[in-house]
């Protein structure tokens, strides 16, 4: 593998977590952070990544879900316990490139945290610089646009505050 790394670089290396069931052993090769304990499904597209993986830290008792997308121009951490299910986006930057848009909308990067024991549904995305609470829920296909609390559970688009099941009613 790491001869392949370089002759092809990371967009190798990249093409290959896209071929494999369990992405660990090759994330942790080229610097990410991955604890012991952990379910991380291949296939798995990483963006952005600067040479190497260094921007991912992953807690023990993580599952990511298959066809998930991390984009790796800033740190991303996905906490001890968290839940990222299969074909969740995690963003960290915001290009809308070098047209007439640029001007409005500059280049944002940011970071992104999953928190501890939180849950994010199938198909979820989440913007630059969302972070995820502590035990928190994003449902299914929600497009989080802001950061989500500790303990609320969120879903839509955008994702805003929705009753959790076998609650008394209450908003989160």
């Amino acid at each position: 593998m790491r001869l392949r790394h370089r002759h092809g670089g990371i967009e190798a290396v990249n093409r290959r977590l896209l071929l494999a069931d369990r992405v660990e052993d090759i994330l942790r090769a080229f610097g990410a952070q991955v604890a012991d304990a952990t379910v991380l499904h291949g296939p798995l597209v990483i963006h952005n990544a600067d040479g190497d993986y260094g921007n991912l830290r992953v807690g023990a008792n993580v599952h990511l879900g298959r066809l998930a997308v991390l984009d790796l121009a800033a740190p991303i951490e996905l906490a001890a316990g968290c839940t990222v299910s299969m074909g969740t986006t995690i963003l960290t930057h915001s290009d809308v490139g070098e047209g007439p848009l640029a001007v409005r909308h500059p280049r944002v990067v940011e970071p992104a945290r999953i928190g501890e024991g939180s849950y994010l549904g199938a198909n979820v995305t989440v913007l630059a610089g969302c972070q995820i609470g502590r035990e928190a829920v994003v449902g299914a296909g929600a497009v989080v646009t802001r950061p989500v609390p500790d303990g609320a559970v969120v879903g839509g688009v955008p994702a805003r505050p929705i009753d959790a099941p076998g609650s008394d009613g209450a908003r989160a």
